[in-house]
């Protein structure tokens, strides 16, 4: 059925693609961050988020596979912000608008149970619901957003987030091998992604707002009700998470704004030094991958495993990014 689930959301997402390329918004080229030689359709979120619904379906469908209503909350947070992302990609959404809506979402979505069980390290553990709450609040604001802002590159951020779906699959039956009933489902969604890479890849399609923030938030969500370690999941994540967060610290100590579009996220430099779409999307898989081996190893082994894991290739990144920063200022 896994196969099959795979097999069914890939080709009705390539299909789809087909149809959006030929109707909706475009992203035209601007000559500040999108350097396209002709508008490129971006409505490729639109052709996932259906052929995922509509494989997922048809197999709850088949295999009588029931939906708790514990899948309720992150699914309301996913689709707000799928709508969210759609309205930007078809009249351009103010910024801070966008923002105040997820963080409101994501906010009634924690406070209604989208909250990790604990927080767990060497140092203690914290199973309090208010830090709990105001935790997964940010995370979720912050990855959601993090996954958009990683979307500049063709297969670069939507590639990436296959491979972390890959991985907190692996992760969740890690801790839990009944989570392997769910297979099906995680086959449809990365079959879904796959087919609209097929476009992607070759610049004919965008994933848009509403497929980076959708997918964005379909990841954070499922992070937090995985019932995997929050180190783990963090450390899938930590691709994006570096990137996005040491990119902020950076504008922010040169007092420019978080809210201005910009060309100075690490892979925004690497396309500006003359690596090819595919030759950055290719670093990024394999840090992408990196990370999920890891995560999974962390996962299997439990107890303090998570946590080291995490700061370790966190400090890793963190080293690594800045090194590239003052080589690349160097270089101007």
């Amino acid at each position: 059925m896994s196969v099959i689930a795979f097999g069914v959301a890939l080709m009705l997402a390539w299909m789809l693609g087909l149809v959006t390329r030929r109707w909706g918004s475009v992203d035209a080229p601007d000559e500040e961050r999108k350097h396209q030689s002709v508008p490129i359709p971006r409505l490729g979120g639109v052709a996932i988020f259906l052929a995922l619904l509509t494989t997922a379906l048809l197999i709850t469908a088949l295999t009588k596979l029931s939906i708790t209503q514990s899948a309720y909350t992150p699914a309301a947070l996913v689709a707000l912000a799928f709508l969210i992302g759609l309205w930007d990609d078809i009249v351009t959404a103010p910024t801070v608008v966008k923002l105040l809506l997820l963080v409101i979402g994501g906010a009634i979505c924690a406070f209604y149970g989208l909250v990790p069980d604990a927080l767990n390290s060497p140092f203690g553990s914290i199973e309090t619901s208010v830090p709990l709450i105001i935790g997964s609040v940010l995370w979720l604001l912050v990855f959601t957003n993090s996954t958009n802002f990683m979307d500049g590159s063709n297969g670069l951020a939507i590639g990436s987030l296959l491979i972390m779906f890959s991985g907190l699959c692996a992760a969740m039956i890690a801790v839990d091998p009944n989570a392997d009933i769910f297979l099906p489902l995680w086959f449809a969604l990365l079959g879904a992604i796959a087919g609209f890479l097929i476009h992607n890849l070759r610049g004919k399609l965008y994933a848009g707002d509403a497929g980076a923030l959708g997918l964005g938030a379909l990841f954070a969500s499922l992070g937090l009700v995985s019932g995997v370690e929050v180190w783990t999941v963090a450390t899938l994540a930590l691709p994006f998470l570096i990137d996005v967060l040491m990119t902020l610290i950076w504008r922010a100590k040169h007092g420019r704004s978080w809210l201005k579009p910009h060309l100075d996220h690490a892979y925004q430099k690497l396309r500006k030094s003359g690596w090819s779409h595919m030759e950055t999307a290719f670093l990024y898989w394999g840090l992408s991958a990196t990370c999920a081996a890891a995560a999974y190893i962390a996962a299997k082994a439990g107890g303090e495993a998570p946590f080291i894991v995490f700061w370790t290739l966190c400090l890793s990144g963190i080293v690594i990014w800045t090194v590239h920063r003052r080589s690349h200022s160097a270089e101007q």
